[in-house]
């Protein structure tokens, strides 16, 4: 459910041991104490408040900074298919129904502070309405045009 990856004990297993020791590689959750591994009662407070300190972080700030490389839907190309909502890893893709001139279709809403920008909805989308900001269709083809004339 939290998508958070676990070691060969069963254990939660951080995002990095030494730069990131209370960090998963999904952003916003923490780890603590037993979940990480066995410990001492002083070894689990000091991480627990190392945990909160990392929490209180992004708990007061005002504003959510995402990254820029997030994926646009074109919402008059899309056909409401789901299948970028079914591949995307991170479940920032929901589809919902949206009121058009010519009544309502179901069509795709990207969730901007979930997206992290991996392409896998604009590769899967048939209908060709999914782009990523920073690499539009356009330039990811003349890409490969390019590494295939090498």
């Amino acid at each position: 459910m939290l998508k958070v990856p676990l070691n060969a004990d069963g254990f939660f297993l951080e995002a990095h041991m030494k730069l990131r020791p209370v960090d998963f590689a999904t952003e916003g959750i923490f780890l603590a104490g037993l979940a990480h591994s066995p410990k001492s009662i002083d070894e689990t407070l000091s991480q627990a408040n190392a945990a909160v300190s990392r929490a209180l972080t992004l708990l007061t700030r005002t504003h959510l900074e995402t990254m820029g490389t997030v994926s646009e839907i074109d919402e008059k190309k899309c056909a409401g298919c789901g299948l970028c909502a079914d591949l995307c890893p991170y479940k920032a893709i929901e589809i919902v129904f949206k009121r058009t001139v010519v009544g309502e279709k179901l069509v795709a809403q990207v969730n901007k502070a979930l997206c992290k920008g991996c392409g896998v909805c604009t590769a899967s989308c048939r209908s060709g309405s999914v782009d990523l900001k920073g690499f539009s269709t356009e330039e990811v083809v003349a890409q490969i045009t390019e590494l295939c004339a090498c």
